[in-house]
C-alpha cells in the first residue's frame, strides 16, 4: 500500500481525480512511496505477517536491519526448522543467551506505520502532484523568466530538492525512528526576570 490515497492526492489538488488520470495517480502514488522509502532506507508502510530471514555471524546479538525496525513486531522465530523462543527482542536486535550460530533465522514479522504521519503522507501527496503538473519529458519548470529543463528518455521520477530536506529534518531516516534529536538554537534566555542584589 501507498503511503497516501488518491483520495488524499484529490484533497490537495481542490478537485476530484478524474477516471482517466486514476490509473496515472495510483503509479505515481507506488512510485513516490517506493522512492521515499529507498531514500529513508526503511520501508514505512505497513507489512503484515512477512518473512525476514537473517543470518547471524556468531553471538548472542542477532541485528535486525533498520529497514524493518519501524515499529517492528515479531511473532515467531525459526532456526534450522525449530521454533527458537528463548529469545528477547528489544526492537533493533534479538538476543539469547545461547549463540545464535551460524544458520540462517527465518522471522515471522510486522513493520512498518499502520497509520501514515500526516507530514509523510503531505510528502507524497506533493511529489504526485508536482509529477501531476509536469508534462512529459520535463524535468521541471519555472515561470519567472520562462526556464524548462527537458529529462532524458530514460529519466525516472525523482523526488525533489525540497522532499529530501523535508525528509532529511524528519524523524523516518535510517537509525532516527523512535527518537527525537533535540537541537538547541540560539543563546539561552534567562526568563526568571532581572536579579536584585539587597545589602
Amino acid at each position: 500500500m501507498p503511503l497516501a490515497s488518491v483520495d488524499d492526492v484529490a484533497a490537495r489538488l481542490g478537485r476530484p481525480v478524474a477516471a482517466d488520470e486514476t490509473a496515472r495517480v495510483s503509479a505515481f502514488l507506488a512510485d513516490v512511496t517506493g522512492l521515499i522509502e529507498d531514500f529513508c532506507g526503511r520501508d514505512l508502510d505497513r507489512r503484515s505477517g512477512q518473512s525476514i530471514t537473517l543470518y547471524p555471524e556468531g553471538g548472542c546479538a542477532l541485528p535486525v536491519p533498520a529497514r524493518y525496525q519501524t515499529f517492528l513486531t515479531v511473532s515467531a522465530v525459526e532456526q534450522d526448522g525449530q521454533v527458537v523462543t528463548d529469545y528477547t527482542f528489544n526492537g533493533r536486535q534479538l538476543t539469547r543467551d545461547a549463540d545464535w550460530g551460524q544458520s540462517a533465522v527465518t522471522l515471522t514479522a510486522s513493520w512498518g506505520y499502520e497509520d501514515v504521519p500526516a507530514s509523510l503522507k503531505a510528502i507524497a501527496c506533493s511529489e504526485v502532484i508536482r509529477w501531476l503538473a509536469l508534462s512529459p519529458g520535463v524535468e521541471s519548470e519555472r515561470v519567472g523568466e520562462v526556464e524548462v529543463t527537458f529529462s532524458g528518455a530514460s529519466s525516472a521520477q525523482n523526488l525533489s530538492t525540497a522532499t529530501g530536506t523535508s525528509l532529511r529534518q524528519g524523524r523516518w531516516r535510517r537509525g532516527a525512528v523512535g527518537s527525537l534529536m533535540l537541537r538547541r538554537e540560539g543563546p539561552v534566555l534567562d526568563l526568571r526576570g532581572p536579579v536584585v542584589f539587597h545589602d
